[in-house]
């Protein structure tokens, strides 16, 4: 799993292309709901992650 820091830079990274795709003439509010879900899918996966190191003990 990566660490806090390499997702970081990878979210800092996807919002940069973000906003040169909306500068671009994407759609705003496409571009945010897929960061989003990004976002959540990542928190979900280490959440789970945890509760499964938590319960094997």
């Amino acid at each position: 799993m990566p660490t806090p820091e390499e997702t970081a830079d990878a979210r800092q990274q996807r919002a940069e292309e973000l906003l040169k795709a909306v500068a671009g003439g994407a759609n705003l509010g496409e571009e945010t709901l897929k960061m989003s879900n990004e976002f959540t899918d990542e928190w979900t996966a280490r959440f789970t992650a945890r509760l499964k190191r938590i319960f094997r003990r």
